[in-house]
C-alpha cells in the first residue's frame, strides 16, 4: 500500500494505542476480503471501526469500557473479553482483535467465543506482540522478561487495559486456535526490527535445536504439524518481526476432543 492510501485512511481524532504499522497491517489484510459483518474487539476509541466502516464493512464494536468509544454511527457494546460474549452464534463474518489477547486472563475462552460467534469459514484477525523474535529471545535470556513485557506486573494495581498479563508465543496461539476449530491461514508481521538482524547469525543453531526438540513428539499427526510450526517460527517475519499478526479461518464446527487423565491411562 502506498503512502497516499495510508495517509487517506489514517483516522483523525482517534487515539490508536497499537503501533501505527500494526493498525495499517490489519487494515491491509481486511482490504482484500469480501465485505461483511465485523466485530471489532477491543475497540478502544474506535479508530479501526471507523476505517472498516469507510471500507464498506458493517461494523459492531465492543469494549470493556464503551464510554471510551468515539466513532459515531457504530454501535459499541460493553463486553468483557474474559467472559462469554453476549452475542448470537454465527453472527459475524469477521472478528478483528487488535492488540487485545495479551491483556486477557482467559485467552483460550476468548478464542472459543470468537469461534462461536463467527459464521462458517469466518475469519479471526488478531495482533499481539511477537515475543519470539530474536531480540525478544535475547532479552528473555538476559533479564527473564520478553520485549514489550519489560518488568514484573504491578501487584498493587490491576490495569488490564495496559498490562500484558498473558503474552503468547506463535505456537501457543496456534495451539489455542487449532484446538478451538480454527486453522491459521497467514502469520505475518507489521515491521522488521533492526535489532534482530545481527542475531539472525544464530539461525542455524536455532533451527538445529528446534528440530531436536520437536522430533521427540510421539504423536505422528503432531510430528507432521510440527514441520509447519518450525517453518513458521523460522520465517523472517517471526525471527525479526515486531508484532505477530495472524489470520485464522473457522474450519471446524468444534474444537478437538478432550482426553481426561483416566482415559489417557487406559
Amino acid at each position: 500500500m502506498g503512502a497516499m492510501n495510508r495517509a487517506r485512511r489514517k483516522p483523525e481524532g482517534f487515539q490508536v494505542i497499537a503501533h501505527e504499522r500494526t493498525f495499517f497491517k490489519v487494515l491491509d489484510l481486511m482490504e482484500d476480503l469480501p465485505r461483511g459483518r465485523v466485530l471489532d474487539i477491543p475497540s478502544g476509541e474506535g479508530g479501526i471501526s471507523y476505517c472498516l466502516r469507510e471500507m464498506g464493512f458493517q461494523v459492531v464494536a465492543a469494549d470493556l469500557d464503551p464510554g471510551f468509544f468515539k466513532c459515531e454511527g457504530v454501535d459499541c457494546l460493553g463486553l468483557d473479553m474474559n467472559r462469554p460474549l453476549e452475542l448470537p452464534d454465527e453472527s459475524f463474518d469477521y472478528v478483528v482483535c487488535l492488540e487485545g489477547i495479551e491483556h486477557l486472563e482467559h485467552p483460550f475462552r476468548f478464542i472459543r467465543e470468537c469461534h462461536r460467534v463467527l459464521k462458517w469459514r469466518g475469519r479471526l484477525i488478531l495482533s499481539t506482540p511477537n515475543i519470539l523474535n530474536s531480540a525478544s529471545r535475547l532479552k528473555y535470556f538476559l533479564t527473564g522478561f520478553y520485549s514489550l513485557c519489560p518488568r514484573p506486573l504491578n501487584e498493587f494495581a490491576h490495569t488490564p487495559v495496559f498490562d500484558h498479563v498473558n503474552p503468547m508465543t506463535y505456537y501457543q496461539l496456534r495451539y489455542a486456535l487449532h484446538s478451538s476449530g480454527f486453522r491459521i491461514t497467514r502469520a505475518t508481521t507489521d515491521l522488521w526490527r533492526r535489532s534482530c538482524w545481527p542475531l539472525l547469525l544464530f539461525y542455524p543453531l536455532q533451527r538445529l535445536y528446534s528440530i531436536r526438540t520437536m522430533r521427540k513428539e510421539a504423536d505422528p499427526r503432531q510430528r507432521e504439524a510440527n514441520k509447519d510450526v518450525r517453518r513458521t517460527m523460522h520465517s523472517l517475519d517471526l525471527l525479526a518481526g515486531r508484532t505477530l499478526v495472524l489470520e485464522a479461518v473457522k474450519a471446524q464446527a468444534s474444537g478437538i476432543e478432550r482426553i481426561d487423565a483416566s482415559d489417557a491411562r487406559s
